[in-house]
């Protein structure tokens, strides 16, 4: 068993942080096997923004609650679902401290403009 979810999650990421190559090499090589019966985790890993990770993310769960109630007597399946859901969370207060910050810096620049403005 392996947690496709966090590992696809964690190189989009790492991408979008432009972290080095080898930082995410462990988790490219857990998810290659897999790749081509997972279009979920393939779209997961190559997400670029933050709705496409989100979008991602929301397919890659269904796959999880599908499986969980497959093997409902298997744990596994129920904790990382969990976790993938916990995962889902920050991902949506990351994009909300994002958004606040994008807004900050609107107003930001608008109060400075008042402050200064532009001479012609």
């Amino acid at each position: 068993m392996a947690c496709h979810e966090l590992s696809a999650l964690r190189i989009a990421i790492g991408e979008l942080l432009e972290k080095e190559a080898h930082d995410l090499l462990h988790e490219r090589e857990e998810l290659a096997p897999v790749l081509g019966e997972r279009p979920e985790l393939k779209r997961l890993a190559e997400a670029k923004t933050f709705p496409a990770l989100e979008e991602a993310l929301r397919e890659a769960l269904l796959h999880l609650e599908e499986r969980a109630a497959q093997e409902p007597e298997e744990p596994y399946w129920r904790g990382l679902l969990l976790a993938v859901e916990a995962m889902e969370g920050r991902l949506k207060a990351l994009r909300a401290e994002a958004e606040a910050l994008y807004q900050d810096l609107d107003a930001l620049h608008g109060r400075l403009h008042r402050l200064f403005p532009r001479r012609r």
